[in-house]
């Protein structure tokens, strides 16, 4: 398994299936929080960079009020 453990500052993530020809998850994890996948992905400290690579694969995240990424 692949995992983030605890990051020190928010980190975000691009999961890809092993061939790296689609998007299978996305998201954030907090520093308080581990997160784990059976993909290949790639991380991001910086929420600009990580929302551009998403838009590169036509995807635009939702958020809620309080920024909260609505999955």
């Amino acid at each position: 398994m692949n995992e983030i453990r605890y990051p020190s500052v928010k980190t975000y993530y691009i999961c890809f299936d092993n061939l790296r020809t689609e998007v299978k998850d996305y998201g954030y994890v907090e520093t308080n929080q581990v997160f784990t996948t059976k993909w290949i992905f790639d991380e991001f400290i910086d929420e600009a960079e990580w929302l551009t690579e998403l838009a590169n694969w036509g995807i635009t995240p939702e958020f809620d009020e309080q920024g909260n990424l609505v999955l």
